[in-house]
């Protein structure tokens, strides 16, 4: 009887085993076969992980240019895990997808989740409607005067950049990681800008926000992978709780923005100009739904600030590593540049340029350009489709399909920009901090959720790089021209953070 039972037991075992084998080969076969059944071009999959095998060995950003490498035309499917999505190539598709039809591509694909307040309520993840209204409140924080006074601000950071320099990596004699050495710089830029705190990391201070820094910009394999997730498999993410700031840097940042926010009600003190005055003044006017009670407004408060912080401290860091590092290998634009800033100290008989002197110097304009073309911190521009599109006789995107935009097929197009992986700043002379290029031109993306702190970025990139090349010729270290790039960063970064040598002039 005993056998019988565990016969019978073993036997509905197998058969329940083999129908849940065949289940997930049918529902496989039917995801694997999208593109195929719609006669559209695509990446094969690999089992499980679809177009994604590649994780945490290469960068997505590796991903995106082989890709368009392997795949020359307007648009090619792909798989995130086991769900089609649609990669879009040219600068037309593009101006479709991200201004021109944007009421059906108005939110990203990555995970947002009430389980993640933070990463799920700020600007750049935040769905609509609430997105919209997030978008009108803070637009004022980032106006041509408020960008006058931080520029100021930006100029005494650049200059003990310059100090830094000497100190450490001439007179001392240190090896420089320029991707940790320019995070400290836009740290203390980013403490004032947020918070309002004048601290420097870069005098060797104890920086609250330089201890937030190390756990936003720090790619760990774990970090790596949580990101993702986040980013291209949202479903798992969802279903992990992940988060989109770390557990440290969210209580940390959580911390300090109320510690702030009291200290300024107990002291009665609202002449700041800083993020947190803007965000507290906000949450008394913003129009929420009733039953979402405080912890919403709070929620949004946090967030904001947590995003400006993220976004202000990586990607400027990494346009700045990056540029170094071409100037280093450039020695005649180098000069031109060092040049043109020289003649413009000169003329306005000082060392450290304001706001409308730094956005006068086109050659350092363009020098920043050219390396978001050749180095965009990020090669993507993610939407999910809210209602079904037709993108041309030949392709109907449904509804909850996400669609990604190659940046790099279009920066590295050589009908647009010939010999795309030479760095050639001349190339970019004509063009301006709000001109796109009829859209081949798309670091800080575009359209209504184009990045809305791009201003402030570009010009904390001028005041140090106009600091560092007036007081240094920059040569390379010995590292290969050729960078890698960090396989755990879904933002662009360079593996181990970049080197060349300072001499002072």
């Amino acid at each position: 009887m005993d056998v019988t039972i565990f016969s019978i037991v073993i036997n509905s075992l197998l058969l329940l085993t083999s129908i849940c084998i065949i289940l997930i080969c049918w529902f496989y076969h039917r995801n694997y076969n999208y593109w195929r059944d719609r006669r559209i071009p695509y990446e094969k999959p690999f089992l499980f992980f679809g177009n994604l095998k590649f994780i945490m060995r290469r960068s997505f950003w590796d991903f995106c240019y082989e890709l368009k490498n392997k795949h020359p035309r307007d648009y090619v499917g792909i798989f995130l895990a086991w769900k089609p999505a649609l990669m879009l190539q040219t600068p037309e598709l593009a101006r479709r997808i991200l201004v021109k039809d944007f009421e059906y591509f108005q939110d990203r694909y990555l995970y947002s989740g009430s389980s993640d307040p933070l990463g799920s309520l700020n600007l750049f993840t935040v769905k609509n409607p609430l997105w919209s209204a997030m978008r009108h409140e803070l637009s004022p924080m980032f106006t041509a005067s408020r960008l006058k006074m931080i520029t100021e601000l930006m100029n005494m950071n650049a200059k003990e950049l310059v100090l830094k320099i000497r100190r450490d990596y001439i007179n001392n004699n240190k090896q420089v990681n320029l991707k940790e050495l320019f995070s400290m710089y836009t740290s203390d830029t980013v403490a004032y800008s947020v918070f309002g705190i004048r601290v420097s990391v870069l005098k060797d201070q104890d920086s609250p926000l330089w201890y937030i820094t190390n756990h936003m910009v720090k790619f760990t394999f774990w970090r790596g992978f949580e990101f993702t997730l986040i980013f291209f498999v949202p479903a798992i993410a969802s279903l992990l709780r992940l988060k989109f700031f770390s557990r440290v840097a969210t209580d940390y940042i959580t911390k300090i923005f109320w510690n702030v926010a009291k200290g300024r009600e107990k002291n009665q003190t609202s002449n700041y100009k800083d993020l947190i005055e803007h965000l507290l003044k906000l949450k008394e006017n913003l129009k929420l739904p009733a039953e979402s009670g405080s912890e919403l407004a709070d929620n949004l408060m946090l967030a904001q600030a947590a995003v400006f912080i993220l976004g202000s401290i990586e990607t400027s860091s990494t346009v700045l590593s990056f540029c170094l590092h071409e100037l280093a290998h450039h020695p005649k634009e180098q000069e031109e540049l060092h040049n043109e800033v020289i003649t413009a100290m000169q003329r306005s008989g000082k060392d450290v340029l304001n706001y409308d002197e730094l956005i006068e110097l086109k050659y350092l304009s363009s020098c920043i350009a050219e390396t978001m073309r050749k180095y965009p911190p990020v090669s993507f521009l993610d939407r999910i489709c809210n209602k079904t599109y037709k993108l041309n006789d030949e392709v109907t995107i449904e509804k909850g399909t996400p669609v990604f935009i190659n940046v790099l097929a279009i920066h590295y197009d050589d009908k647009i920009y010939p010999e795309p992986e030479q760095w050639r700043p001349e190339r970019m002379k004509c063009s301006g901090d709000s001109d796109n290029l009829n859209f081949t031109y798309l670091p800080f993306g575009e359209g209504p959720r184009f990045c809305i702190g791009k201003r402030y970025g570009m010009m904390q990139v001028r005041s140090a790089l106009a600091q560092i090349i007036a007081a240094y010729e920059i040569k390379p270290a010995n590292i290969p021209y050729k960078v890698e790039t960090d396989p755990y960063s879904v933002i662009m970064a360079p593996k181990d953070g970049l080197s060349v040598k300072f001499v002072a002039r």
